[in-house]
C-alpha cells in the first residue's frame, strides 16, 4: 500500500469528510481511500469506453452503410400508439 499526504485542503472540506466518516462509524481515512480507489476504479472505466469509442463508431457507420439512416424511434413510437 502507498501512503500520501494531502495538503491545501479547504477547511470545509476537511469538516465535511470527517463529519460523514463519523456519520458512517468510520475513520476519515477509511473515508478517504474509498472514494479515492472508487474516483480511480471510474477513470479507469471511462479510459476503457473511450478506447472502444473509434470502434463503436466504425460499427454504426457499417450499419448505416448497410440498412440506411433508419427511422427515428420516436416516430415509430407514435405509430405504434396510433394503432
Amino acid at each position: 500500500m502507498g501512503a500520501m499526504t494531502l495538503r491545501n485542503l479547504e477547511a470545509d472540506v476537511v469538516e465535511k469528510l470527517r463529519r460523514r466518516a463519523r456519520s458512517e462509524g468510520r475513520s476519515l481515512n477509511s473515508l478517504i481511500c474509498e472514494i479515492l480507489t472508487r474516483e480511480a476504479n471510474e477513470e479507469a472505466r471511462r479510459e476503457r469506453m473511450r478506447a472502444q469509442r473509434p470502434r463503436v463508431d466504425a460499427l454504426r457507420e457499417a450499419i448505416r452503410r448497410r440498412y440506411g439512416k433508419g427511422t427515428p424511434s420516436e416516430k415509430l413510437v407514435r405509430e405504434d400508439r396510433r394503432r
